[in-house]
C-alpha cells in the first residue's frame, strides 16, 4: 500500500493562556506531502516548563523515527524513542536546579506501506475519519475515564468531575528528590489498515476539544470546502473561545 497525501495543514495557538505549551511536528508551515511522521504534544500545566517538556519530547521522538526510517512504529521502537526523550528531560532538569518536574502528552501518526500507526499517551488525540464517519479515535488517559470504565461515575458525571483534567498516564520526569517510580508512561499503539482515498487524520491537543466535538468535526470535514478552508473552520471553532492552548494537524489522503 502506498499512501499519497495532500500537503498537511496545522495550527498551534495559545488560546487565553500567556504562553503556548503545545508542540507540533513538523513545525507550523514546514510539513510537506512527503512527510510520514506527525506529532502533537501538550506540556503538563501542573508541572514545570510545559513548553520545554512538549518540545523536548516531541522533537526527540520524531528524531528517533526519522533516524530509523523505514521502521514501522512498534512497541520496542516506542520504548526506545520514549527512553531517549525521558533521558533528555532528565538532563534538562539536572541543568536547571529550579525545575523539579516536567511532563507532556504525546499523540503520533505514522504513515507507511501497511497503512498508518497511531500512538497516544495522555489526552491528546488522533482521529481517523472516513466518508462514513469516525473510523477510529484514541482513548484519553484520564482518571475520570478509568472511573467511568470501572462504573464509579457515569460519562455525564465525568464531564464536570473535579478530576476531569487529571491524567492517568503521561511522559513525566522528576528530579531525584521527587522521583516517582510508579509513574505510568505506557502508550497505546494501534495499527490501521483500512485507509482509503478521502480519509482524514486529525491530531489535536485537548484545548481543541473544549469547543470541537465529533459531530462538529465530521460536519467540517465532510463539506466540499478546500483543505485550507476546512482548517480555517477548525481554527474558528476554537478562536477566542478556547481557554487552553489549542493545536492540531490535518492530514488528508488523496491516493492509495
Amino acid at each position: 500500500m502506498e499512501l499519497h497525501i495532500h500537503p498537511p495543514l496545522s495550527f498551534s495557538e495559545p488560546g487565553e493562556r500567556p504562553n503556548n505549551q503545545d508542540f507540533i511536528f513538523p513545525e507550523p508551515g514546514m510539513a510537506t506531502a512527503r512527510d510520514r511522521i506527525f506529532l502533537v504534544c501538550d506540556g503538563i500545566g501542573g508541572a514545570d516548563r510545559g513548553e520545554e517538556a512538549s518540545r523536548i519530547v516531541g522533537q526527540q521522538v520524531a528524531d528517533y523515527f526519522l533516524r530509523n526510517r523505514p521502521l514501522i512504529v512498534n512497541k520496542v521502537a516506542m520504548r526506545e524513542a520514549m527512553q531517549e526523550a525521558y533521558d533528555c528531560l532528565k538532563k534538562y532538569i539536572e541543568a536547571h536546579p529550579l525545575v523539579s518536574r516536567m511532563g507532556t502528552t504525546l499523540a503520533l501518526l505514522q504513515l507507511h506501506e501497511q497503512g498508518a500507526s497511531v500512538v497516544n499517551l495522555g489526552d491528546s488525540r488522533v482521529y481517523h475519519v472516513g466518508r462514513g464517519g469516525i473510523k477510529f479515535c484514541t482513548t484519553d488517559h484520564k482518571q475520570v475515564c478509568e472511573m467511568v470504565e470501572a462504573g464509579i461515575i457515569t460519562s455525564e458525571q465525568a464531564k464536570t468531575h473535579p478530576w476531569r483534567n487529571r491524567l492517568s498516564r503521561a511522559i513525566l520526569a522528576s528530579s531525584a528528590a521527587l522521583q516517582d517510580e510508579s509513574r505510568d508512561d505506557r502508550p497505546d499503539l494501534t495499527h490501521l489498515t483500512n485507509v482509503e482515498v478521502g480519509d482524514y487524520f486529525f491530531l489535536c491537543t485537548d484545548g481543541v476539544l473544549e469547543q470541537l466535538d465529533e459531530t462538529r468535526l465530521l460536519a467540517i470535514l465532510r463539506t466540499d470546502a478546500t483543505e485550507e478552508e476546512k482548517l480555517q473552520q477548525l481554527i474558528a471553532v476554537c478562536q477566542h473561545r478556547t481557554k487552553d492552548n489549542f493545536s492540531g494537524y490535518l492530514v488528508c489522503v488523496n491516493a492509495v
